[in-house]
């Protein structure tokens, strides 16, 4: 086996590792999660687990990581052409999400569960959620003439509305409603960024 086929295929099984963490996680919560289990729903084997994650702690931890970066990096690389653009953009990254998107959402807020009472997942979702504000402040700057702290102050109002806003997406699963409570609430951060 030639050293890309290997590294291809350690890649493949840390993925298959990752998912079956995701989807236990999503049915059972962060405490439902164990190298057994892990094991049994990717029909990977517990010490091959064990040889791409030093744990079931890392395996958590690059999950919580992946979810953080994937949160972020697309407010950051945004370039619509106006506010509106921006914001509505900012809404459909809750309510028009694919499987794979709802999975990871939920995971996410099994973590924000978690960190209520974990202080290093704390820490992680508190660093993220200000790298979140800026990332947003930052967009808001292109479009608004408010001063920058104005504008940190709005982008953590959003980035609340918008926690509140995947929660109940998750929970109803209605779109339409979510499309239509979002439009409305972009009205609102227009008028606060005039």
């Amino acid at each position: 086996m030639t050293q890309d086929r290997r590294i291809n295929k350690g890649n493949e099984t840390k993925e298959r590792i990752l998912t079956a963490a995701m989807r236990i996680i999503s049915e059972e919560g962060i405490e439902g999660v164990s190298a057994k289990k892990i094991a049994d729903r990717s029909g990977i084997s517990k010490s091959n687990i064990f040889h791409h994650f030093g744990s079931v702690e890392e395996v958590l931890h690059v999950i919580f990581e992946n979810l953080l970066a994937y949160l972020v990096e697309p407010v950051k690389s945004h370039q619509g052409p106006d506010l509106e653009a921006f914001l509505l953009f900012l809404g459909e990254s809750i309510y028009l999400l694919n499987e794979e998107e709802i999975l990871s959402y939920s995971v996410l807020l099994n973590f924000y569960n978690t960190s209520l009472h974990n202080e290093k997942y704390r820490a992680y979702l508190l660093m993220t959620k200000n790298e979140m504000i800026d990332a947003i402040a930052t967009q808001l700057m292109r479009y608004s003439s408010q001063s920058k702290e104005k504008l940190l102050k709005i982008s953590e109002m959003i980035i609340m509305t918008l926690d509140g806003y995947g929660l109940h997406f998750l929970l109803d699963s209605d779109k339409d409603i979510c499309k239509e409570s979002w439009t409305l609430q972009v009205e609102t951060w227009k008028f606060l960024l005039k």
